[in-house]
Formats: C-alpha cells, structure tokens, sequence
C-alpha cells in the first residue's frame, strides 16, 4: 500500500507529486492514516526547498488530491 500526493506549495504555488509507499507491503490498521504519518519525514517543495509538512494541518492544507493502493 501506498499513497501519492499532489500538492501545491503555499509559500511559492509549485504543484509536484510525493509518493509515500514506506508501507513495504503491510496492511495499516487505519486507512485514512496516511497524512497523520507524513510529518515525521521532512517533505520539500522541489522548487523553494520550503517544509511543507511542519504540522499535519499545513500539510493537509496543501494538499490538491491524494491516490492510494
């Protein structure tokens, strides 16, 4: 399982895509989980190099969609 994120940098407005697939094949015990995980891990914008997962609620906020398997 995995998860892949597009999502709109709001210090700049670039748009670029994270895969998240850290799972290694396991089962997580809650499915919607995926964004309370992603802030143990510094996600960059690839354009200003800014954070943008300090908080589960900026990461949330700048998210413009997810796709899971």
């Amino acid at each position: 399982m995995g998860a892949s994120y597009s999502i709109k940098c709001k210090n700049c407005g670039t748009s670029f895509m994270h895969i998240a697939d850290d799972d290694f094949g396991v089962i997580r015990a809650c499915v919607g989980c995926e964004c309370s995980t992603q802030i143990e891990t510094a996600i960059l914008c690839p354009c200003c190099m800014t954070r943008v997962n300090r908080s589960e609620e900026e990461f949330e906020s700048q998210i413009e969609s997810v796709m899971t398997w």
